[in-house]
């Protein structure tokens, strides 16, 4: 009875004695850095997020990606006030300034 208690002991503790005396897993290849820059009411931009971009989602190709999105359109602040012109519409410059907060 006490040999196979001290049997049942020994083959519970040994992954925890394995886990300690080998080294850790390597974590695996290192993502890929991808950064899209795109205007959030563009259309162009829009399609390709849709029909391009969308494809690593459905593929699992996420996985090895390090996706950065990044909303950017051609507009600037100007004066003291702070006075957004935009070249397109201002909405494309608001909109994307709201994505560009949403974490």
């Amino acid at each position: 009875m006490a040999g196979s208690r001290r049997a049942l002991r020994f083959v519970l503790l040994l992954p925890a004695i394995l886990g300690a005396l080998l080294p850790p897993a390597a974590a695996g290849p290192p993502k890929v850095s991808l950064a899209l820059y795109y205007e959030s009411l563009c259309p162009y931009c829009s399609r390709f997020i849709v029909t391009r971009l969308a494809g690593i989602f459905d593929s699992g190709l996420i996985h090895a990606v390090d996706l950065l999105l990044v909303p950017y359109g051609n507009a600037h602040v100007h004066g003291a006030n702070n006075t957004i012109s935009c070249q397109v519409f201002l909405e494309i410059s608001t909109s994307d300034y709201i994505q560009s907060k949403a974490k």
